[in-house]
């Protein structure tokens, strides 16, 4: 009997152990995504200005906007992710009993582990087409496969996150970081 609760209390360590590991990383991804928005909105703001005070915006403000806000919400789903605090539709739930509301919440967190990493795998191969044929921006000429590499790290941990999510809810914590 003891080794058996010696067994579950390493067990609950290493899933402390992991999901701290999670968040910082996660955390790191977030700061990351929230620097280059900071970033863009700078950009942003010295193209307006320089537009409508001296008829010079920076070229390819619209491009760069695209480019990096994508790599930043990329980045931001992971933290959002593993918190739970993406959005959630509770209206037709909320009546049932708490285990099938853990069961379908550990299978919504499923099937985002899925489609993370679907998403993943299909980004990495439009990276390598992109890189092979030489697709690039059409006013700053940026290489498609850069950006594309940037947001597979983050559909990857999304993945993980939503992984971590699924034990999180089947272990009866289903509740925030």
């Amino acid at each position: 009997m003891k080794e058996s609760l010696h067994f579950d209390l390493d067990a609950r360590d290493q899933e402390g152990l992991v999901r701290r590991v999670l968040l910082r990383v996660t955390h790191g991804f977030a700061l990351a995504g929230g620097g280059i928005i900071l970033a863009l909105v700078g950009m942003s703001v010295v193209s307006i200005v320089g537009r409508k005070l001296f008829s010079t915006p920076i070229r390819g403000d619209m491009e760069l906007v695209e480019v990096g806000a994508a790599v930043a919400i990329a980045a931001f789903l992971p933290l959002c992710e593993l918190r739970g605090t993406h959005i959630r539709v509770d209206a037709l739930t909320n009546w049932l009993p708490a285990v099938v509301r853990r069961v379908l919440d550990a299978f919504a967190h499923l099937l985002c582990c899925a489609v993370a990493w679907l998403l993943a795998w299909r980004t990495s191969l439009q990276m390598l087409d992109n890189r092979e044929f030489g697709d690039v921006t059409t006013l700053l000429s940026i290489p498609l496969w850069i950006p594309l590499a940037l947001i597979v790290p983050s559909l990857v941990l999304l993945g993980l996150c939503a992984l971590a999510r699924v034990v999180r809810v089947l272990g009866g914590a289903g509740g925030e970081a």
